[in-house]
């Protein structure tokens, strides 16, 4: 949900006026106001983690039980906080409070202090802040259930992983957009330049360019040391003709098993493995899981992500630009009776093309994403099978082709066998109603809108092996796709900047 969330958080941080939703309180009402409200979500929070202490403590051979309990029951809680946070800013009067009283001087004018927009969502990061310090508890009684006899982190070490991660992935991007509405209240002239538009347009893509130099730092991550393991990853990406500049080892304290790629040239690109992965995959499905990532660029999938979001947001801002000229541009009576009702809500009118962003990613860019995903996995299983398609298992004396060409059953088996151990296992049989199953199956859907459903990912390269021909037709089937996102894409952005001016829209941007 990292996306959506900044998506959230750039909302509260646009230049609405706040004090036209809020209900009037005084900047200290709605500051007790949003204390209170702040402190009884920590408290569902508070009422969640002694839950999960004492079940564990009581029997620890619910570890799983009470794991998936307390995993469903934090989702939940996600949306309580974003939703209680989203109430303090609108209804209790934060946001009207932060704006009326955090400002400075500048020519003789009280304007907004620099970077003062971070403090409207602050309700939200005081929550986020409040939980990790709160199911630190939990967490811990749970892996100590799992792992007796390793000592888990700190409460500063767990609450610095958590807070490594939120900055890298969620206020790095809010940081660029309340830095440049700063840049636009002390320094307008700089921020109205050609210049200052064009390199903020470029600004997304050079982030992905640049996001694996940030990554070691604030990760903390570190090169994978030398040993059989190391040797083994580097035989694989040579076989693959695949370039990194290193493989490095994201230390969780084994709170997670996962593997992901980050660049998109090799003398910026790393391949980073968590630690609980290296620790539980055999040598054979870590293979896999490497070949999964190789797999993302062999396709060029962060290019294709990155030229995405470049021109999706482009066209998306050219398509509000358009209908408002339109809107401004209508004489009929009823139009311009709704010109006359937005006037009154002028500054709320940066809110709705933030929600049709959020709307647009889900749908157009989860389906990509999940296309994508299918894609690596198929090159996956090349990368761990041998040139025969009959073969019924590997051996030392195996000999694997060059490159990712072939696919055989045992490559198969074992990437599904890799891709079951990330996911944690999941459990395929039918449980409880028709409609329940479909709910669950949908939440399940939700869940993993930018990767597909597990046991869908798995039954599709396991069906692989009794019909091997339809791995060419999905190639296909993505190629085509991709195509014609691309050029749709395109072409819209072309037909709009034609419309509306393309000087109007780099003015807009």
């Amino acid at each position: 949900m990292p996306i959506f969330l900044v998506l959230a958080l750039v909302a509260a941080c646009l230049p609405v006026r706040w004090s036209e939703a809020a209900l009037g309180f005084s900047p200290p009402v709605a500051a007790a106001l949003t204390g209170g409200a702040v402190a009884l979500v920590l408290g569902c929070a508070l009422a969640l983690r002694t839950f999960v202490v004492r079940a564990v403590r009581a029997d620890p051979s619910r570890r799983f039980e009470v794991a998936r309990h307390y995993g469903a029951w934090r989702r939940r809680l996600f949306f309580v906080n974003v939703g209680t946070a989203a109430a303090c800013v609108t209804a209790l009067g934060w946001g009207a409070a932060v704006q009326s009283e955090v400002y400075v001087t500048a020519d003789e004018q009280k304007v907004l202090a620099p970077f003062a927009e971070l403090l409207v969502p602050l309700p939200y990061f005081a929550v986020l802040l409040g939980c990790w310090l709160i199911y630190f508890s939990a967490e811990r009684a749970l892996f100590a259930a799992q792992n007796p006899d390793r000592p888990f982190w700190t409460r500063g070490g767990y609450v610095l992983h958590n807070a490594r991660q939120f900055v890298l992935l969620v206020m790095l991007p809010v940081l660029l957009v309340t830095g440049q509405q700063t840049l636009g209240r002390f320094a307008p002239e700089t921020a109205q330049s050609d210049a200052f538009r064009i390199a903020l347009l470029f600004t997304g893509p050079l982030l992905v360019l640049l996001l694996p130099l940030l990554m070691k730092p604030v990760l903390g991550l570190k090169p994978l040391p030398p040993g059989p393991a190391r040797d083994r990853l580097e035989a694989l990406a040579k076989r693959l003709h695949f370039r990194c500049s290193d493989f490095l080892v994201w230390h969780t304290n084994g709170g997670a098993i996962n593997a992901l790629i980050a660049g998109l040239i090799p003398r910026a690109r790393y391949v980073v493995f968590t630690d609980r992965l290296l620790e539980e995959l055999p040598p054979d499905e870590l293979d896999a899981v490497l070949g999964h990532e190789i797999g993302h660029a062999k396709h060029m999938h962060v290019w294709l992500y990155a030229l995405f979001l470049l021109l999706s947001l482009t066209t998306i801002a050219a398509l509000v630009l358009f209908l408002a000229q339109r809107l401004d541009a209508a004489e009929a009576p009823e139009w311009v009776e709704v010109r006359e009702t937005l006037a009154g809500f002028e500054s709320w009118l940066v809110l709705p093309p933030v929600a049709i962003t959020a709307a647009y990613l889900f749908l157009v860019f989860g389906a990509l994403s999940r296309r994508c995903e299918r894609q690596a996995d198929v090159y996956g299983c090349k990368a761990v099978s041998c040139a025969n398609p009959s073969c019924t298992g590997h051996d030392a004396d195996t000999q694997f082709p060059e490159g990712a060409k072939c696919l055989c059953p045992t490559g198969v088996r074992t990437f599904a066998r890799a891709l079951d151990r990330v996911s944690g296992g999941h459990d395929a049989g039918p449980r409880g109603s028709r409609l329940g199953r479909a709910w669950r199956g949908f939440v399940e859907w939700v869940k993993h809108w930018s990767h597909g459903p597990i046991p869908k990912r798995i039954d599709y390269i396991t069906g692989l092996i009794e019909r091997p021909t339809d791995e060419r037709r999905f190639q296909r089937r993505v190629f085509a796709f991709k195509c014609v996102l691309v050029l749709g894409l395109v072409s819209a952005l072309v037909a709009l900047g034609t419309q509306v001016g393309w000087r109007a829209l780099l003015d807009a941007l």
